[in-house]
């Protein structure tokens, strides 16, 4: 038994030192790729551009992203396309707003039917039905873009081996312990895993604040309906262009999400189904998220021993290490408020670790009011509460 206290504590010391090495690690790439770079120059020729957002409900967030679409800066010739399901959608009403507030612009709204248990597939599927850009620029309905948007990611579309341009965001925090703690994920967790895999493996997935995608190639696919049922859209949506052959570029913008000012349980319930869909969609090859929340694996080392004084420093010292790391990152991260919320950065390390472990053995998935049976493959059963 002491024998085996010692490999345990031996082998969650390992883990501890793994993590706080990739945090390290994810830290200096997230500093060298966000420098400021100047945008590469427009292409020769303006592609038609539509611009898609896919949204149920509505709030204040809801207003300001919505408001960000009429302010692109594009020599181009742009559309800009909302859908929702439901002809009663409180989102109704606001792009009824957008059209009168920018009566210049193509602005239309998009009613889908429900067609697979992902309803943000389903609008994004009747959207691309109706829009008439070559490029297709996806983006969540909490996802404000700024005004110089398309002229970062339209020229990535220049090389001919680039299928999908997608964008990582910025966490802005609501004033409220939920909110924070998922700005914090998204910036100080997310972020730096995402640096790493790009310096590594590469990108062959997508996140939800952009998939810009040529529209030959969504085509190809055969549209979102491939993947109606699935959880994890945007990992799709770019793996699928991956495996054309074709690259998914990643330029060193980051886009604004207004996170809800929700609850604690209500922010660790995201968290947990961002990890689900991780999970779910690359398989074993997330493995490697364990070993990014060393907080998390300090706390089990005091829970091996917590009567011994070492132990509690140690955890005191990997939090307080964590939390300059954090700071390392925030000249290229500039989260906004950073200083009121960089107390929560071991908080959200253990919510990390906590909903990476659950989200392995967790088969229900709670999204936007519906719940949902996770299948293995990744796709969702819808269910009664």
């Amino acid at each position: 038994m002491i024998a085996a206290g010692y490999a345990l504590t031996a082998l969650v010391g390992i883990l501890l030192v793994v993590s706080l090495a990739t945090q390290v690690l994810g830290c200096l790439a997230t500093r060298r790729f966000f420098q400021d770079q100047a945008p590469p120059p427009w292409p020769v020729v303006l592609p038609k551009v539509s611009i898609l957002k896919p949204v149920e409900g509505a709030s204040a967030i809801t207003a300001v992203a919505f408001a960000s679409l009429g302010r692109l800066d594009y020599p181009g010739e742009l559309e800009i396309l909302l859908g929702t399901i439901r002809r009663e959608d409180p989102a109704v009403a606001l792009a009824a707003q957008l059209q009168a507030q920018f009566p210049g612009h193509n602005i239309r709204l998009i009613f889908a039917p429900v067609r697979g248990t992902n309803r943000k597939t389903s609008i994004m599927e009747a959207l691309r039905q109706q829009a008439d850009g070559e490029l297709l620029f996806f983006s969540d309905a909490d996802v404000v873009l700024p005004p110089d948007y398309l002229r970062h990611l339209v020229p990535r579309f220049t090389p001919p081996d680039v299928g999908c341009v997608t964008c990582m965001p910025r966490g802005v925090p609501a004033a409220s312990l939920g909110g924070r703690l998922v700005a914090l994920h998204f910036n100080f967790n997310s972020l730096p895993q995402w640096m790493l895999a790009y310096r590594t493996t590469g990108i062959h997935w997508a996140s939800g604040a952009t998939m810009a995608v040529r529209r030959p190639v969504l085509e190809q696919l055969g549209g979102f309906t491939p993947f109606l049922n699935h959880l994890a859209d945007d990992y799709e949506l770019g793996n699928r262009v991956s495996g054309l052959g074709l690259r998914v570029a990643l330029p060193p913008l980051l886009l604004d999400c207004a996170t809800a000012p929700e609850s604690f349980r209500d922010a660790f319930r995201r968290v947990l189904r961002w990890q689900q869909t991780i999970w779910r969609a690359r398989g074993w090859q997330s493995i490697g998220m364990l070993f990014t929340y060393p907080v998390f694996w300090a706390l089990l080392l005091v829970a091996l021993h917590p009567l011994r004084g070492w132990a509690w420093g140690v955890a005191a010292a990997v939090a307080f290490i964590r939390s300059l790391l954090a700071l390392g990152m925030q000249p290229a991260v500039r989260m906004p408020d950073f200083s009121r919320c960089i107390w929560g950065v071991p908080l959200v390390d253990v919510v990390g670790g906590l909903t990476c472990v659950a989200a392995f053995f967790r088969r229900t998935v709670v999204w936007a009011g519906h719940v949902y049976s996770l299948q293995p493959d990744g796709t969702l059963v819808s269910r009664s509460r």
